[in-house]
Formats: C-alpha cells, structure tokens, sequence
C-alpha cells in the first residue's frame, strides 16, 4: 500500500468514527502536541546557559547552549570544563563579521574569582584553557567527548591567572583562520577549563580578529591567531607571527595588510621634554624601530607594508614600560580604485618600499596623529604633476592664481618638486572647473574622488564645499634626503591648515622677527622662477615663511639661510640684504625657528626638521 493509500485509509477511517470518538482523538492529539512542546522547552531551558553571544556591531544577542552544568552557570572551577555549542544561526553570523571586517573572533571576558597562586610556577603552561570545538569533540548522539579536550595537538589559548594586585578580569581573543568559505570552517562551539582558579565567563562575542596586548584600559585585552598562544605577564614582547594566517600578507586594491597600533603610557613620569628624550626601541623581525613617548601623543600606527617582516615576533628592547599596548588589526580598506589613505606615522612614509603600494603610480597615507591630512607619494615628477601641477598654478603662482591652465599652456612649466593644498583651496579649484565646463585630467578627477571619501571635500549641489584638511604630495623620483626635508616642509603647511592657534602664533613671529631677514626671505622668493609665489598673498608667505624656516634642524637653520645669500641669483636681486644675511649667520631665521619650535613641540611633541614620533 503507498503512502497516499495509507492517507486515504486513515481519513476514511476518522470519517466513520462517531462524534463522541472524533472529540476523544482531538483532545488526546492536543495532549501529546502540548507534552511534545512542553518537553522541548524544558530541553531548552535545561541547556540554556546563563551567558549571551554578542555580535560586535550589531544589535544580534541569543542565548548560549550549554553543554555541561558548568556552562550553563557561566563558572568553572579548579579542574572543570565548561563547554558551548553554537546554534546553525549563531555559527552564520561568524560568516557575517567574516564578510564585513575580512577576520573573525571569539572573544570573551573572563573573571578570576578565586586563584591558588601559590600553586603557579613558571614551569605550568597556563591556569586556563580556551578552545574551539569541531565536529570531532561530539559523539554520534551529539554529545560532548571531552577525550580530545587534552591531546597535546589541541589548539589552545592559555594564561595564568593574574597575579596579584593586577587587574582579575582580562578579554582573550580567538582568531579564525581566514578562508574564502568560513561558513563550513566556523566552530561548533568553544571552551573554557581551569586548573587552578575559579573562573566566571562574563561575556562572549564574536569580533573582528585583533592579535596583540594592551594594558591600557580598566580589563587586559588579549589577541591571538588561529595558531593560539599563551598569555604574557608583561608588555616586553609578544609573537606576531600568526598574523599571515588571519590578515592579508600583501597590498592591492583587493587586500591591505594589518597595522600595529603601538599605545603609549600617559604616566607623565615617562614621557619626553624638552630637555629630555624618552625613545621606545623596538624590534620587530630583526628591524629597528624608535618611538618617541611624548605628552601630545597616546599611540603611533606602523602599517604592515612599512615593514620588512610584519609577521615575527616584536620585543620591545629599551624603555619597555613606555609601551601599554600593541594591537596588529585589520584595516578595512579595499575598494575598487585605491581612495583610502593608510594611516601611519609620517617618519614610516619615506622608506616605505614602492613594491608595497596598491597601486604602480602612487600611494596615499594618512597622518596618524591628525585626521584629514592626506599624503601621496608617487612614482616621478610626472605622475606628481599630473595630480597636482594645474592645483600649483591654480593656487600658487604669480600672475596665475586663479586661472585654470589648460594642458597646452601647462606643457614645459615646472610645478613644484612637491606640493600641499588646504581643503579650501582644493574646493576652489574643483568649483571653478565645474562653473566652467573645464576637462580635468583623470588624477585631477581622482583626487576629488579621494577627497569626497575621505571628508576633505563634501557635495554641494554641482558644486563641492571644503570639510578642512589638506593634502601633501612628495615624489620618489626625489633624493631620500630631498624626501625628508620635502616631507616635513609640506608637513609643517597641513598644520598651518588645521590650526588657526599655530597660524596666529606663525603670524605674532613673522611681523615680529627682524626686518632685514623678513624682506631677504621675501626678495628670494621674488628672485626664484621655479618658486614663483605670489608674495602680495599675506597667507601665503606667513605658510612659506614658517615651512622654510621648519624644514630642517634647529641647529641648521641659521646655515641654510646664510648658504641661500650666497646663491648668485640671490646676491644679484637683494645683494645688501644676502650680504646682512651671510654676516649674521642667518641669526634672524634661527631666533624665529625657536620661537616656533617651542610652540610645536609643546603643543603637538615634534620639533623643527622632523614631524615625526616614529624613526628607523
């Protein structure tokens, strides 16, 4: 008899039954509906643990599973394991941070309520055990088997707990291995296990993965790769190289490399002064680097690709106790055309190696320390100029400014060997070139582009409105040691931008230096052709005034002014004033350069001929 038969037999027989027999059915049919629906509800209550999982960014909250008394109460004591398993929902979501954030982690709070310290000894390899559970720790019934819990090939993330005085709650973070199909390889649940401690979980999430320490906050954080690890006591050093397992190893417009975000301690003890330089020397794969813990700065960002091996171990070698964190995270930055800046340190951009950019023309960073000052670096002069070269004539040059040059009359002008623009400027320059239907070039077009997405410019009907900011553009066609003065000349002008308190200051010294070197500075700008400002523009000179008199050391600015007198170009336009300058050694200049240098550096921690924290 087929299935539809038996379908048919069994309504033909309801049909015969009596109404009397047809009420008894129906009421013994909601019983069993009701005793199948109370069952399962206490099933679920009775593996419902106390704990929620979290989903960092989203409102997404659902209950745990609990596999074990232990779970369910969220505490594991000395020699108990408290296991989780992840509902089909919840395992969906790691693929939903996975595709959102391109890494994925469980990360949970973990409280030590009670710890045998006396039982500890640097010889044990941990007080607690956190691990993920795979299809292989359940048995054919789904069941917990907890005989793998122990095989030394077990990944772990493993710590002692805090010792004492230390803070007793810490966050550890467990890295997924990247992977194109994370929704088959996410785990099916995770662990807890103590030995030595009585521990409360409270709080688990899944997050974006982020390998690294940091001490700075009220509860440690602790990050790890898929490859697990061991939580350190101390801030001395820790082991990156995981990191190629969960982060992209190169740059392209499809992937970009993690970043370290090294934080610095606020312990005024511990930071520099003007008498006194307090550097941090790292090591990071047999590659130094110096970090300068001043007041005005809390962290310093090194992006991957500024460095030759990312993935190693990083220990920090002198001044340790300087450095409460370092975090190796993703950056978030793919996009189809390379329009978002990475974001570092300005002492990291002039040997940051081409063969790492996104792009073979150029590259675009981001002042760490101070948002919307966008830097590009580019391949030569004509990449540079085909950016920037209508801007210079557009903004800058005498008998120019305002105009835009079309490609024929700029053919044979030199720009400048490199450039910087305010926001407002910019904004100028694209609105005119809209009111007058003008064709820009295809850099000119991205550069706006780049701009939109990065808040310097905003939409404004046909029009774009300035945000603030600026732009600073350098060349690898220049020598490295053009680089460095070229970088912190244009740098210094973005800080002119931002920071109408530094532009005042600039203005107080200008008009109140000696006059003799105020109008020396001023006839060579007259005098050179290849410089061609427009010294009637009182902003203008005020910016240039400053960045040349910023560019380099304090102790070589003097010097850099009296070799400028003896240019024969100059001694012919102002041959008294180059004579005045070269007699007195420039002392003009450097009276101004230190006035100006104690502003910066109280202010902002970085001095006159480097705009840098972050050395190598």
């Amino acid at each position: 008899m087929g299935f539809k038969d038996k379908i048919r037999k069994c309504r033909d027989a309801v049909k015969g039954m009596s109404p009397a027999k047809k009420r008894f059915l129906i009421l013994i049919s909601v019983f069993v509906a009701l005793d199948i629906a109370i069952a399962s509800l206490l099933l679920s209550v009775r593996h419902r643990s106390v704990l929620n999982l979290e989903f960092y960014g989203t409102s997404e909250v659902s209950r745990l599973y609990a596999l074990d008394s232990h779970a369910k109460k969220g505490v594991v004591k000395s020699g108990e394991t408290a296991g989780f398993k992840f509902s089909p929902e919840q395992k969906s979501l790691f693929s939903k941070i996975y595709a959102d954030f391109d890494t994925a982690a469980l990360t949970v709070r973990l409280s030590f309520e009670k710890s045998d310290y006396s039982a500890q000894s640097d010889d044990e390899p941990g007080r607690f055990r956190f691990g993920f559970l795979t299809a292989q720790d359940f048995n054919a019934k789904g069941a917990l088997d907890t005989s793998f819990f122990y095989d030394s090939r077990r990944i772990l993330v493993q710590g002692k707990s805090p010792a004492e005085g230390r803070p007793h709650q810490i966050d550890v973070s467990f890295a997924l291995q990247k992977n194109d199909e994370i929704d088959k390889t996410a785990p099916d649940g995770f662990f807890v296990s103590s030995d030595g401690a009585r521990i409360r979980i409270l709080a688990v999430c899944v997050t974006p993965a982020v390998m690294g320490f940091d001490f700075s906050g009220e509860v440690p954080f602790f990050g790890f790769a898929c490859n697990g690890g061991i939580v350190p006591a101390d801030s001395k050093s820790f082991d990156f190289s995981g990191g190629s397992m969960i982060f992209p190893v190169t740059n392209s417009t499809k992937n970009t490399m993690p970043e370290f975000v090294v934080k610095l301690s606020p312990e005024p003890s511990l930071k520099a002064s003007k008498e006194r330089s307090v550097r941090t020397e790292i090591n990071l794969g047999g590659e130094k680097f110096f970090v300068s813990n001043v007041a005005a700065a809390s962290e310093v960002r090194i992006p991957g690709g500024a460095v030759k091996a990312p993935f190693s171990r990083m220990d920090f070698v002198e001044n340790s106790e300087c450095v409460t964190g370092v975090l190796l995270r993703s950056t978030y930055l793919a996009a189809p055309q390379v329009l978002f800046p990475i974001k570092t340190d300005p002492g990291l951009i002039i040997r940051y190696k081409s063969a790492a950019w996104r792009t073979l023309d150029y590259e675009i960073f981001e002042w760490d320390r101070f948002d919307k000052i966008i830097f590009f670096d580019t391949r030569n002069y004509d990449v540079q100029n085909r950016f920037f070269r209508r801007l210079a004539y557009f903004v800058e040059k005498q008998g120019y400014k305002g105009r835009l040059l079309t490609n024929a009359e700029l053919e044979g002008k030199h720009g400048y060997n490199a450039h910087d623009y305010s926001a407002d400027s910019m904004a100028d320059f694209f609105n005119k070139a809209a009111d007058e239907n003008f064709p820009l070039n295809y850099e000119e077009e991205l550069l706006k582009l780049i701009l939109l997405n990065n808040g310097l410019l905003a939409p404004d009907g046909a029009h774009v409105r300035s945000l603030g900011g600026g732009v600073v553009s350098i060349s690898q066609e220049s020598s490295e040691a053009l680089r460095t003065t070229l970088l912190a000349h244009e740098g210094w002008h973005t800080i002119f931008f931002r920071d109408e308190e530094f532009r005042n200051f600039v203005s107080a010294v200008y008009y109140t230096m000696d006059p003799d070197s105020r109008q020396f500075l001023i006839d060579y700008f007259k005098s050179q052709p290849t410089l061609g400002y427009d010294v009637n523009d009182e902003y203008l000179m005020h910016n240039e005034f400053m960045a040349y008199v910023m560019q380099q050391r304090l102790s070589w600015v003097g010097g850099y002014f009296a070799q400028l007198a003896e240019r024969a170009s100059v001694m012919r336009a102002t041959p008294r004033l180059a004579a005045y300058v070269r007699e007195t050694r420039g002392r003009g200049f450097e009276d101004a350069a230190i006035a100006l240098n104690d502003f910066v550096y109280d202010k902002y921690g970085i001095i006159s001929g480097n705009i840098a924290l972050v050395t190598r």
